[in-house]
């Protein structure tokens, strides 16, 4: 049995770098380099809660009914907002590295049909975690607590070359989402990308029967109106847009690239140009900085 059979004795999450997760105090993970205590935001302090153990009980959907505790409702929704997560990446941070716990959630949810599975081939089998149809429309039909009213939910795997790529939006967001929440942001929603392509597209093939100088001119009306940019002619749109509500009470929102070593300079340069943060994955940082050449740029891709 690989590891990624949910089997506690098989699977050992890694450890922190400084101390174990269960032997550090809540206030560890918020201070800042000068030791200084950051308050802890909701979201987190929310995470904490669902993932305590609990007793499981019956959740109503229709004429079914689920057998769940707190903490596996809360990592339904999780996945479910990414469309696919990995394994890893679940256990690490809805989990906070308490692989036993994990492991008996989603046991349960696979037992009940609410969760599947799919390893990908690589050098390194990475196994990916989406939700079924069926926790879906329990999930949409019932809004769990904490799940926004106008968060989109998703479930089923894309394509294995888009999987593997929007697997790694979830850990993106964790380390977007830590500065947002340092800085007194609350009520984080999640868009990817076709959410945004499905509702741009959707107004600029209106544009088609207008004269080319004014479908230029709605083009960028309806990009401005979406909180994107006309780059060159085009209107680039992030891997993963986050909303939130700022300390002041005002609405915001940060625009996020995932970079890979397959990105090449003008695809950077476009991204840059319009107004994304860029991450890379820390085996691909140097790759994508060699790439990007603009130096002002390079100084701006982050490592996750």
């Amino acid at each position: 049995m690989s590891r990624y059979d949910f089997d506690p004795e098989d699977y050992r999450a890694p450890d922190p770098p400084a101390k174990q997760e269960s032997e550090r105090k809540p206030e560890d993970a918020r201070c800042g380099a000068s030791g200084g205590e950051q308050p802890e935001s909701r979201n987190r302090a929310e995470r904490s809660r669902t993932v305590e153990r609990g007793n499981r009980r019956p959740r109503q959907d229709r004429d079914r009914e689920y057998n769940l505790r707190d903490s596996e409702v809360a990592a339904l929704i999780e996945i479910a907002k990414f469309r696919s997560v990995k394994t890893d990446d679940l256990i690490e941070i809805q989990y906070q590295g308490d692989a036993d716990r994990a492991t008996q959630d989603l046991r349960n949810l696979t037992a009940q049909g609410l969760i599947q599975r799919r390893t990908l081939a690589g050098t390194e089998k990475e196994q990916l975690l989406t939700v079924t149809r069926s926790a879906h429309s329990f999930l949409d039909r019932n809004r769990p607590q904490g799940l926004a009213a106008n968060q989109s939910l998703h479930h089923g795997f894309v394509k294995p070359r888009e999987a593997r790529h929007d697997a790694m939006l979830y850990r993106l967001y964790e380390k977007a989402s830590e500065k947002i929440e340092r800085d007194g942001g609350t009520n984080l929603r999640v868009v990817l990308d076709y959410e945004l392509k499905r509702d741009l597209y959707r107004e600029l093939a209106k544009l088609k029967s207008l004269p080319q100088s004014e479908q230029d001119a709605r083009r960028e009306q309806i990009a401005q109106d979406h909180g994107v940019k006309v780059v060159d002619g085009k209107i680039p749109l992030p891997d993963l847009r986050i909303e939130y509500e700022t300390r002041d009470h005002e609405q915001s929102r940060v625009d996020l690239e995932l970079a890979t070593r397959d990105y090449r300079g003008h695809h950077i340069a476009e991204k840059g140009k319009a107004g994304f943060s860029i991450y890379a994955p820390a085996d691909d940082a140097s790759r994508v900085r060699a790439a990007a050449q603009d130096p002002h740029l390079i100084s701006e891709i982050l490592s996750l």
